[in-house]
């Protein structure tokens, strides 16, 4: 297929794009002026930060990202969202995620463009590096879109605006091996990692080879992905946090451990008033003061591993009454669960839903007391309009809720090391190095190394990585993606949404996880033998076309030859 290309600001000014936070002035939409740009390293620097401001992909001030785990089988939205599978072609998400990614591409390509008026007078060290990032930050947006929409249009080059009605989409493979190439073409011209505070934010010679790795391991590229990840495991440096919840603090994203791990994050600043991250808002307990409009389901909860490195159905140290006891590390940072102390929006109290009052802390003085618990009846609580759970990570950080500035992570050196292991089991070169990866994971998450009978069976290694993944990197935006690539979203999505005990004094039965081959290859609970004693939520369904999200009619009304996607 001919490509077709755009001058990209005309899409986004069709679009009304706007935000509080948007302060690049739009280009002018009768004519390319890009050779009026850049003619100087402040230029040049003004603009790249305007493009990665641009990859800030925000709804309602929440990262996108975080957003997309609630779509999927481990997590639920209080309000009706593309999880449950009834949404068309007007779908507003589908219409921003197209939209931000092509600002993006947009901002990118204009310097691009224009960035060789000022190369006489900019470090060449400087120039490589800042092309280099605009070339990985577009390849970032390409990467989002193939994987949402599968063929989309690819564009390069700033072109006159008119051209924009004649645009067409370009096959997947085509946008795949682009992003591939370019993220290649950049890594060299960039440092392995980020060690200077002014620099925070910026991507690096590692995240340009981890978004190699990722895209090539969505396309079952297996041998790319292992290569380009062991390259940043040999070469960049990098190592995981010690403790795990630290990645998800305010507090803890400062220590020098932490950033060794994170790699590329949506950034926020006091600096600027508008700089607001609600994940945490968005998510916290009624009796915190939080709007709680986002909840885990209960799937989530029994995909975390038992202390002993088993599945709950496989654990001897498991007790179903129980569940916060002799468990992975990480799913007390990941999920908080009746019973549990946790401290959200300054405030440190047992979180229950089973009762009308609860016992919280008092930050001055230290005294425990009783108080009202707005978890047990508030409509718009985790009793009344989720399953009984709350998310922790990003909540758990010290800030006032309403003006929180956590961090939001987009690649993690964790992300890294999954990849790797995942590459090689698929290619069936289990060695060393692919247990030496898990058990990194797994030690930090206070779990036994990988035993040999796991390490010596690939359909065990492969149902093992999908648990790890899973444990590791909930509720930061890879779960959609994992479901339709592993090819068990039409067996994960049509079920009720579900949660824990209606009744403390009628424990749920424990869950199954053998319901069928492909249930227990990826660690899918089924609840048919206690949905009667479980809070519930709506039943989701499952169409083939919801493998992506459809074209936006806006565009295909104003671009008569894009086409859409299959069922749509």
């Amino acid at each position: 297929m001919k490509k077709k290309y755009i001058y990209i600001a005309a899409l986004a000014a069709s679009l009304n794009l706007t935000s509080c936070n948007d302060f690049l002035t739009k280009v002018p939409l009768d004519a390319p002026t890009t050779a009026q740009f850049f003619n100087n390293q402040l230029e040049l620097d003004g603009a790249i930060t305007a493009a990665y401001r641009s990859t800030y992909w925000n709804t309602g001030s929440t990262p996108y990202q975080s957003m997309m785990d609630n779509w999927t089988d481990i997590a639920v939205l209080r309000a009706v969202e593309i999880g449950e599978g009834n949404y068309d072609v007007y779908n507003a998400h589908a219409a921003s995620l197209w939209s931000m990614a092509y600002t993006t591409i947009q901002r990118t390509n204009t310097i691009l463009d224009g960035m060789s008026a000022g190369k006489n007078s900019i470090p060449a060290d400087i120039y490589a590096q800042r092309e280099a990032e605009a070339r990985v930050l577009r390849a970032f947006a390409y990467t989002y879109l193939v994987e949402f929409f599968g063929d989309v249009p690819l564009i390069t080059k700033a072109v006159p605006a008119a051209d924009f009605y004649t645009l067409s989409r370009s096959p997947k493979a085509d946008v795949v091996k682009f992003i591939q190439d370019e993220l290649t073409a950049a890594a060299d011209a960039l440092p392995w990692k980020i060690t200077q505070a002014k620099d925070y934010g910026r991507v690096s010679r590692s995240v340009a080879l981890g978004l190699k790795a990722r895209t090539a391991l969505y396309n079952k590229d297996y041998a790319t992905a292992a290569a380009a990840a062991k390259d940043v495991i040999d070469n960049a440096g990098l190592a995981l946090a010690p403790n795990f919840g630290d990645l998800f603090t305010k507090a803890g994203q400062q220590l020098a451990t932490t950033k060794n791990e994170v790699m590329f994050e949506v950034m926020y600043t006091e600096l600027d008033a508008g700089s607001i991250n609600y994940v945490p808002l968005g998510s916290i307990s009624r009796t915190a003061g939080g709007q709680s409009g986002r909840f885990p389901q209960q799937t989530l909860v029994d995909m975390f591993e038992a202390a002993d490195g088993k599945r709950i159905d496989e654990s001897a140290v498991y007790d179903h009454t129980n569940p916060s006891k002799n468990r992975d590390l990480r799913l007390k940072h990941t999920v908080a669960l009746p019973g549990d102390t946790i401290s959200m929006n300054n405030l440190t109290f047992v979180y229950d839903i089973y009762k009308p009052t609860t016992f919280a802390q008092n930050a001055a003085t230290g005294v425990w007391a009783e108080r009202t618990n707005q978890d047990y009846d508030n409509a718009f609580g985790p009793s009344k309009s989720g399953v009984g759970l709350l998310h922790a990570k990003y909540t758990q950080t010290a800030e006032n809720a309403f003006q929180s500035r956590v961090n939001f992570n987009l690649m993690r050196y964790a992300e890294i090391l999954l990849t790797y292991a995942e590459a090689k089991i698929e290619l069936g070169q289990i060695d060393g190095s692919v247990t030496e990866a898990i058990n990194l994971l797994r030690k930090r998450a206070g779990l036994p190394d990988v035993t040999a009978d796991v390490a010596g069976d690939q359909t065990k290694m492969r149902q093992l990585i999908r648990r790890e993944r899973n444990a590791e990197l909930a509720m930061e935006g890879f779960r959609w993606s994992d479901l339709r690539r592993w090819g068990v979203a039409s067996i994960a999505m049509p079920t009720r949404v579900i949660g824990i005990s209606k009744d403390p004094s009628k424990i749920a039965a424990m869950p199954t996880f053998k319901k069928s081959e492909a249930h227990d290859l990826n660690n899918l609970p089924s609840y048919d033998n206690s949905l009667d004693d479980r809070m519930l939520r709506e039943q989701r369904f499952w169409y083939d076309r919801l493998n992506l999200l459809p074209v936006p009619q806006s565009q295909r009304d104003l671009a008569p030859n894009l086409t859409q996607n299959t069922g749509w």
